[in-house]
């Protein structure tokens, strides 16, 4: 059962790809932000999620495997809603169609609290990985509100996509990419378990402290991105100095490297542009956060990461 979810999801990840190729030649809106923050999440949407259900799925505790079977058939059908109401005019009935998304997602989340209540370990990797099933429902509920073209406390437009993006993204794949990690790490000494604990920590507490920071302080917000910056740049320590010689694949080996080398870029980019809201004096604008870190962060670090753990589970699928 577990293999044929992984396969679903898999196949998933590969329609999405082809069909997020398709839509990035394709206008979303008028505006060149809007128009780059859509199509990052559209990658999230169609690469990213089904990408990490299918390293998930081949992991899973059967007892508590049916929020999971049913979000990995819905997958699909709720990513196609969202790539048609992304070309929908914000309003109910892109809402709609984006609600279906908040759906799938909240049947990932479900799991994800299936697994801290009933799971057999509870250990930080666990932990994180099931932290970044529960935030991606966090997301989709930010990007029914952008499709309805609400604007909660004030914010715009682009505040409201953008905190969508960051929930699919540091949300969830974040965590599930440090989860995967520490599952290796476990065998290690004692001094790396608790280094990996203290990512943890970050990479679990730096998604909701920089989306508090955009609702209450810009120096709240700068301490999140922060905290989960140190967080991913100790990950990518641990990853290319402990895991990346521990793997005899050359292409995960590269992937690996890849996705921990891209941290260090769209993290930093990051911290530049929450200490520029904080000084108020703009050093990156929004286009190009998007551009570079949101591109950066989508392809490099997400992306590659999850694909060298997806070709890791199944070289091991294959043993």
């Amino acid at each position: 059962m577990r293999i044929a979810q992984a396969k679903l999801a898999g196949i998933s990840a590969i329609a999405g790809t082809v069909l997020w190729e398709f839509a990035f030649f394709r206008r979303t809106s008028p505006l060149m932000e809007t128009e780059l923050i859509n199509r990052i999440l559209l990658f999230g949407v169609l690469v990213i999620v089904p990408l990490g259900l299918y390293v998930i799925a081949r992991d899973q505790n059967d007892r508590i495997s049916f929020f999971l079977r049913l979000a990995t058939i819905a997958q699909p059908f709720g990513a196609v809603a969202v790539v048609v109401s992304i070309f929908q005019e914000q309003g109910n009935a892109a809402a709609v169609l984006a609600a279906t998304w908040l759906v799938v997602t909240s049947l990932i989340s479900l799991y994800g609290l299936a697994r801290l209540s009933f799971g057999q370990t509870r250990t930080a990797a666990e932990v994180s990985i099931s932290a970044g099933l529960i935030y991606l429902s966090v997301g989709s509920g930010w990007l029914i509100m952008a499709r309805l073209g609400i604007q909660p406390l004030g914010f715009g437009d682009t505040i409201v996509l953008l905190t969508a993006v960051h929930f699919h993204y540091a949300g969830f794949a974040a965590p599930i990419l440090n989860g995967l990690a520490g599952q290796m790490l476990a065998s290690r000494s004692q001094n790396i378990r608790w280094i990996f604990t203290l990512v943890t920590v970050g990479v679990i507490a730096g998604t909701p402290l920089v989306a508090a920071g955009i609702t209450l302080s810009p120096a709240l917000a700068l301490a999140g991105a922060l905290v989960i910056s140190l967080a991913l740049a100790l990950l990518s320590v641990l990853v290319i100095g402990w895991i990346v010689p521990a793997v005899a694949s050359r292409s995960v080996q590269l992937l690996l490297v890849l996705s921990s080398v891209s941290t260090f870029v769209s993290m930093g980019l990051a911290v530049i542009y929450a200490y520029s809201i904080v000084a108020k004096r703009l050093i990156i604008d929004i286009p190009h956060m998007a551009m570079s870190h949101g591109m950066i962060n989508a392809i490099g670090f997400s992306f590659c990461g999850l694909l060298a753990w997806s070709i890791l589970h199944s070289e091991r699928q294959l043993e």
